[in-house]
């Protein structure tokens, strides 16, 4: 059964920075993983891969292939709901993705997020934490 995750900007740009992306996009294929976005999550995305001090640390062609990744792995949700339980309250968006996209999983590097562990249905993790899950199943 395929696994529905989000995965937050700050992960999106780690993985660009790095390089890592390729790695993460074969744990999707080979774990069956659709990848849920919203327009505000995608939108907060490209407003932070066209930060300056950012573009120096990897080409635009790289965002590009992400955008990619996106579209052909990706399930487009609107959300709904109108939660307000993360101490940053812009992180609530997330949360709201995450529930109306019945998520199995929010991967992010966001302790305002993390602590809160889970919500309804959906493991709040980092990605480690993540993929050593990923790799039991």
């Amino acid at each position: 059964m395929s696994k529905r995750i989000i995965v937050d900007t700050n992960l999106w740009i780690s993985f660009l920075i790095t390089r890592k992306y390729q790695a993460f996009k074969n744990l999707i294929i080979s774990k069956n993983i659709t990848l849920l976005f919203s327009s505000q999550s995608v939108g907060e995305f490209w407003d932070v891969s066209q930060r300056t001090h950012l573009q120096q640390l990897f080409p635009i062609e790289e965002v590009q292939i992400l955008f990619a990744i996106f579209k052909f792995y990706g399930t487009w949700i609107e959300p709904t709901s109108d939660l307000k339980i993360c101490r940053d309250g812009k992180d609530n968006f997330l949360l709201n993705l995450a529930v109306d996209g019945k998520a199995d999983y929010l991967i992010t590097g966001d302790k305002d997020l993390l602590i809160l562990k889970k919500v309804e249905n959906t493991k709040i993790r980092t990605y480690s934490e993540f993929v050593a899950e990923m790799e039991k199943q």
